[in-house]
């Protein structure tokens, strides 16, 4: 009988740790206690977690990792999801998860961090929460290689998320600040759900050579504002809505580290993960007409 196997999961109310934990779920049988690391365990979010099977909330954050080990017996794999808002504090916490997590014994690491554009494995971008990931990525090689066998890794590079184009302000903003780019100007991009896919699929198959101290991009479709607002007139009757360009130029401007230059970015580099590739080696890859038809609110307005 195969042993169970302890697993971490930072973020877990929140969709990328939320993504990853319903993914193994889905499956008849999983070979993992999962171990959901929420702020305030009494939320309904939290709540709705422990009531599902295999399933143990415990109360932390990046703050105090220490802590969040000391409340686990023998974990085996973690997945770190750190937060952006804040460049400097996100590479500090991330850094902090893994020491605490090494020290705790962890076995493997998947880390979510972002693509990086054609030299993604050795450009840091200029962006900052781009470049704190580079560095939180660059600190889980270093142990990775001081504890040779007993601590192996994944990284996975998610572009922008479907997602960020969601039925509210923050959502209609983005739309607009990649129009801004330019009509005909691609953006690649994923669906949160096919992130947590592809991270159960990582753990699940730790030491397989596709996975075992490995790096992968992740996209679902490369579309552009255009075409963009075709598809979603074809499945949703309604254009993709933003907001109006001034708006989008302000929150630029006084949001600079955060969207500022990553939105120059898009236009200037880009994403570069293979979108063809992936959608053969992970044929549940979402399009941009799929997630609008499956998952997004557009459709459900």
């Amino acid at each position: 009988m195969a042993t169970t196997r302890r697993l971490v999961v930072t973020g877990a109310t929140g969709k990328q740790g939320g993504a990853l934990i319903s993914a193994l779920l889905s499956r008849p049988s999983q070979p993992f206690e999962i171990y959901a690391i929420t702020r305030d365990k009494t939320s309904g979010s939290a709540q709705r977690l422990a009531n599902k099977p295999n399933v143990h909330v415990i109360q932390g954050n990046f703050d105090d990792p220490v802590s969040i080990f000391k409340q686990i017996e023998k974990p085996w794999g973690l997945f770190s999801v750190t937060m952006p808002l804040n460049a400097k504090k996100e590479e500090h916490q991330g850094k902090a998860m893994t020491a605490a997590a090494v020290d705790a014994g962890i076995k493997h690491i998947i880390f979510t961090a972002t693509d990086r554009g054609p030299n993604t494995d050795t450009d840091p971008t200029p962006i900052p929460h781009f470049a704190s990931k580079f560095h939180i990525e660059q600190d889980i090689i270093a142990k990775s290689e001081a504890a040779g066998k007993d601590l192996t890794y994944t990284f996975l590079r998610p572009v922008a998320f479907y997602e960020n184009l969601s039925n509210n302000f923050l959502g209609r903003a983005f739309a607009e600040m990649w129009r801004l780019n330019g009509p005909s100007t691609e953006l690649q991009l994923i669906s949160t759900t096919d992130m947590g896919k592809l991270a159960a699929e990582a753990f699940l198959n730790a030491e397989s050579p596709e996975y075992r101290n490995r790096a992968i991009s992740l996209a679902g479709d490369a579309t552009s504002p255009d075409e963009a607002a075709r598809v979603s007139r074809e499945e949703t009757g309604r254009e993709m809505e933003g907001t109006y360009g001034v708006v989008a130029r302000t929150l630029k401007w006084v949001l600079n580290e955060q969207l500022g230059i990553m939105f120059n970015w898009f236009k200037s580099t880009g994403f570069n993960a293979n979108v063809p590739e992936l959608r053969k080696r992970y044929p549940f890859l979402k399009d941009f007409r799929s997630w609008l038809r499956e998952e997004s609110a557009w459709k459900k307005v």
